[in-house]
């Protein structure tokens, strides 16, 4: 990898914050920046922290040597953002399990490898994972925030994961971009709600967002209107995929290459 330069710069077809710093086999690009001024976050419309995209080619739909390709360097990337952490790690899967374009999390979460049930003494080599399927507010009347917040206050992990959908601008990111950065994640922001942010600052612990695109907002469109979502007809094909290769990378990543064996 290269050093990245002094500038960042803003990749012309996807609209990609930040400095190519590796490029590979089947489309895979990442993407490397640290939002660290007042300047920079005025200028990006970002908070400050460090970000990493991750695009490929849609190809790992179809193509398992594909998916093993990403999963490799999605586990590289989730090595840097937990490279000071240690002890539990929970992961949280937002967003709406019963609309295909809003399962993003919760399908992760359905691929995880929970360990934190099981006493220390009789993992063996595993880590220490736990997972959360807090859901959406329309449906249980709670608050993102106050769920997640609460768990953390019970289990006390050393850090957070979360995933979720997001909205994109450009229909070429839909199911291939993936997304991390340490700033943490406003639930439901990308379809204009409000909801209290589940971030460091809130939680008193590092917290490390993914998010893939599944939706556009018809606005891209000429629709004067935020109420309406657009998603392509391969979507459900596009979130079990991305759902796949995010929840293999973390069970990697917690409990090394040999969990398999395990479940």
């Amino acid at each position: 990898m290269r050093q990245k330069e002094k500038n960042m710069t803003i990749e012309a077809d996807f609209g990609v914050l930040g400095d190519k710093i590796f490029s590979g086999k089947y489309g895979v690009r990442v993407f490397d920046a640290n939002i660290n001024t007042k300047e920079q976050c005025e200028k990006y419309n970002k908070q400050m922290g460090h970000y990493v995209t991750l695009n490929c080619s849609k190809i790992f739909c179809t193509s398992e040597p594909a998916r093993k390709y990403l999963i490799k360097h999605i586990v590289d990337i989730f090595k840097k953002f937990l490279e000071n952490v240690n002890g539990t790690i929970l992961v949280v899967g937002l967003g709406n399990a019963f609309l295909v374009a809003d399962s993003l999390g919760a399908l992760v979460i359905k691929g995880l490898f929970a360990t934190h049930n099981i006493p220390a003494e009789l993992r063996e080599d595993l880590g220490d994972l736990c997972a959360l399927i807090p859901g959406v507010s329309g449906i249980n009347g709670f608050e993102t925030f106050d769920i997640v917040n609460g768990v953390v206050k019970s289990v006390k992990p050393s850090a957070v994961i979360v995933i979720d959908a997001l909205t994109a601008q450009n229909f070429s990111r839909i199911g291939c971009s993936f997304q991390f950065s340490d700033t943490g994640i406003s639930p439901g922001a990308g379809i204009g709600n409000k909801n209290k942010p589940i971030n460091k600052g809130a939680l008193g612990i590092p917290v490390i967002a993914v998010g893939v695109p599944m939706m556009i907002n018809a606005k891209a469109f000429g629709y004067d209107s935020e109420r309406y979502i657009v998603t392509p007809k391969e979507i459900d094909i596009y979130t079990q995929n991305c759902a796949k290769i995010l929840s293999r990378a973390i069970n990697e990543v917690i409990h090394g290459k040999n969990y398999k064996n395990y479940m």
